[in-house]
């Protein structure tokens, strides 16, 4: 076991292992010799499975939750006032705390692997939750965000080292206000002597600033100094320093690094400077890493921490264990009606899920990354493009052996014909994904990170694991006919002639969830959204308040909006419970609580106060500010992303109504959620985007099968798309039949909070067949009459400039 750990602690061995798997993938699709191929697949799949495996040994300690589910660790932050040359402190603003809780976010989470929660506590209070930190860990978070790191370069004056009558430095005298030179200042110089003991001595520095951290364009641990960051400035930064060190003389004249009001180094000019210079003399563990880490991210307020505390999980224990039935029950489902229908195909394609499931709890394990509910999200996403995959090569081959050939080339055809749609589906998925890790806040990070890692590991066990698995059979003489249930037969319905009555009812439906939004407002918005107060019971050591206790009774209540209870725990003060809730629901809340509680209830002796005191104070959004602004554009590119996607592989009009469908899916979830009296939460974010990428991998498999259709046949366009959408019917019905029961097993069996999760992916499965159907062909013809143009031809040149590319040397 310790062998394990140690072994993915050693990058080098991960780079060699990592490096032997790529030659293997590519070795896997240049040849051409099919036993060849069969068998580097194989060494491949199991490199690959056992690779994940050892990579998840210890479980618990490999597998990390996130906060919402094992709960971890809370730091209340207050902002400290800075100070004017005239000793005033000035007040703290907004703008100041919304600074300071995105610097927190860059250095914690620099990543984005974790599931960290910050929030706006009061004026200037900020409240940070990590998960499972441990309380030795915590004096290291809490040092790292402290850290103001405002770093300045003044020139030190030429006349420091001046000594005078009194036999004191010129330094000393300015320290000791013995004189006043203008424009200078005595600072004190602190390091330690070749002996390592430390020393602290005045030295004399020009008032102005030469140099500021804002200049700083980029620091990072200096690869040819062990003890030192290296620093690069930007274009002014580097302007300014040829400024400042070019009329120095070599040698002679002095430059002094203040770091947080301190001079921690002042080293002689030996070359006139421009953008890159080192700090050195970082002789304590980790503070180089720390001190480069805090430099790109500098703090305008130092922070203060008034508490840390262990904080229970936000969904509470009960429900993580509902959730997690829950889910293996829906996974157990799948694999049943996988195996019923598809018969041996199907105990092969479990075979593949289950590879897939490995290689994306592996890899979620070996690079740290934490399971939130938004991650969740993400693997219900890929677990279902997982089905699908399998499905449509399944109904592929289904048709391929109804035309006569053998079972082998049967087989060969429907893994290359699916390949593409298969491909599209996928990479569509990653590029949204990548969009929204990149440039989306910490909401959907988490889902994006899941989705990457899902949709690659989906791709991998649909393309080779189950193609390797058919080849050994069919090979080895073990499979010579294959048998699936055929319980939605192939009809010719006229899905085009319904479009004008499907387009009315979609556009009806439109405008009742747009009008169901515009008559809730605001209370179509939970507190993840939209803030409110945080009420504090300070419990004690001695005092038990059951959390599950305290849920009971705030979900009885008739609230405005939906209230989070959560428990803290820190070793001084004992438990603190807090309730997260709306402005005006804190005052009832806090007396039903005590109502209801005694041991909330009981007041001192003689006395009307409580035993038990009860604080409140402003909880910002957890999805607000510029969380919520850079969450919208990272969604808004993803989606320009697939529209650009779809236009390279397809034409534009496939684009349009991809981004159409995309848009028809959302809104109406979204807003049959809102016209049933429900609330928006941070669960939704998720759910919305599993919705999305359902969405556009419908579509995107009826436009593939359009396309493969316009290339061989002569029909109407009308009659292709139509015909497309028969033809891809049974996947499509299959697909969200096997997903629709998984989601509702979440939401009947999965507890309050998967319960919000799974009606809502529940509705975006309907609803997301019904446009792929009756929505996404419609507008690629309505386009297409609209333009005067002819999708046959567009496609055709799409497809010759594509395959053009693909034969250039």
């Amino acid at each position: 076991m310790l062998a394990a750990i140690a072994f993915y602690d050693d990058p080098l061995t991960l780079f060699a292992i990592g490096l032997t798997l790529m030659i293997l993938f590519f070795w896997y699709f240049a040849t051409d010799i099919e036993r060849r191929k069969r068998n580097v697949g194989t060494i491949l799949l199991i490199g690959v499975t056992a690779f994940c495996v050892m990579a998840t040994v210890p479980f618990k300690d490999r597998l990390k939750g996130g906060i919402d589910i094992v709960g971890g660790s809370s730091f209340t932050m207050r902002l400290q006032p800075r100070v004017n040359d005239s000793g005033e402190a000035q007040p703290i603003t907004k703008d100041q705390v919304e600074q300071a809780i995105a610097v927190i976010e860059k250095r914690l989470n620099p990543g984005g692997n974790l599931d960290l929660q910050i929030s706006r506590q009061g004026a200037d209070g900020i409240l940070v939750q990590m998960p499972g930190i441990e309380d030795k860990e915590s004096g290291a978070i809490r040092a790292k965000l402290e850290t103001v790191a405002k770093l300045e370069l003044h020139e030190v004056s030429p006349r420091n080292d001046e000594v005078g009558a009194d036999h004191k430095t010129l330094a000393q005298r300015v320290a000791e206000n013995i004189e006043i030179i203008p424009g200078y200042r005595a600072y004190q110089l602190k390091g330690k002597d070749q002996d390592g003991k430390e020393y602290s001595r005045p030295i004399l520095l020009n008032r102005r600033v030469a140099i500021s951290g804002k200049n700083i364009a980029s620091a990072y641990p200096s690869p040819s100094e062990p003890d030192a960051v290296g620093v690069s400035l930007d274009n002014e930064g580097t302007n300014k320093m040829i400024a400042l060190t070019g009329p120095m003389r070599l040698g002679v004249d002095r430059i002094a690094i203040v770091l947080n009001g301190d001079v921690i180094s002042a080293p002689t000019v030996q070359a006139h400077l421009a953008k890159d210079f080192s700090i050195s003399g970082l002789h304590e563990p980790g503070e180089v890493q720390s001190l480069a880490s805090a430099l790109m991210n500098p703090l305008e307020n130092p922070l203060h921490t008034d508490e840390m505390r262990m904080v229970s999980p936000t969904l509470g224990s009960a429900v993580v264990q509902q959730g997690l039935a829950a889910g293996g029950l829906a996974l157990g489902m799948t694999f049943i009606f996988v195996l019923l229908y598809y018969r041996v195909s199907g105990f092969i394609a479990i075979i593949g899920l289950i590879v897939n499931t490995i290689m994306l709890f592996g890899v979620m394990a070996m690079f740290s990354f934490t399971f939130s509910l938004p991650g969740i999200a993400g693997m219900v996403l890929t677990i279902g493009m997982a089905v699908d995959a399998n499905v449509l090569i399944y109904e592929r081959l289904r048709e391929e052996m109804s035309h006569g050939k053998s079972l082998k080339n049967a087989i060969e055809a429907s893994y290359d014909k699916a390949f593409s749609a298969i491909f599209d589906s996928h990479v569509t998925s990653l590029l949204t994904a990548g969009i929204l890790f990149w440039f989306g806040g910490s909401a959907i990070k988490g889902f994006a990170i899941t989705l990457i890692i899902g949709v690659t590991a989906s791709l991998f066990s649909a393309i080779l694991v189950t193609r390797v698995i058919f080849r050994w059979g069919v090979d080895l003489g073990l499979l010579k006919k294959l048998s699936f249930l055929d319980l939605i037969k192939s009809h010719h319905y006229d899905f085009m002639g319904k479009r004008r009555i499907a387009i009315t009812l979609a556009i009806i439906t439109l405008i009742i969830s747009l009008g169901a939004f515009a008559y809730r407002g605001e209370r179509a918005l939970g507190i993840d959204f939209t803030g409110g107060s945080l009420i504090k019971f300070q419990v004690g050591k001695e005092t038990k308040v059951p959390l599950e206790e305290v849920k009971k009774v705030v979900e009885g209540m008739k609230l405005s909006k939906a209230a989070y209870p959560q428990q803290e725990t820190n070793l001084t003060t004992g438990t603190m419970l807090t309730i997260r809730c709306a402005s005006k629901d804190s005052r009832a809340i806090t007396e039903k609580l005590r109502e209801s509680i005694p041991a909330l209830g009981q007041t001192k002796p003689g006395s009307t106060d409580y035993l038990i005191g009860a604080s409140q104070d402003e909880v910002s959004a957890l999805i607000g500010g510029s969380s919520m602004v850079q969450s919208l554009i990272a969604i808004a590119l993803g989606l320009l992303g697939i529209m650009v996607y779809m236009t390279i592989r397809f034409e534009f009009s496939f684009a349009l109504a991809g981004f159409i469908a995309i848009f028809h899916d959302i809104i109406i979830c979204v807003g049959l959620v809102v016209l049933m009296g429900g609330e928006l939460s941070l669960i939704h974010v998720g759910a919305v985007l599993t919705i999305a990428g359902y969405s556009i991998s419908d579509t995107i498999i009826v436009f593939d099968r359009v396309r493969e259709m316009l290339l061989v046949r002569n029909d109407s366009e009308e009659v292709i798309l139509n015909e497309a959408v028969n033809a891809t019917l049974s996947r499509t019905l299959l697909t969200s039949g096997a997903t629709l029961i998984s989601v509702a097993i979440l939401a009947i069996v999965g507890g309050s909070a998967l319960r919000d999760f799974g009606i809502i992916i529940f509705i975006g499965i309907v609803v997301g067949t019904f446009s792929s159907i009756f929505i996404a062909s419609p507008v690629v013809l309505w386009w297409s009459n609209r333009k005067g143009g002819n999708i046959r031809e567009a496609v055709l040149a799409t497809t010759a400039k594509a395959e053009s590319m693909s034969a250039a040397p």
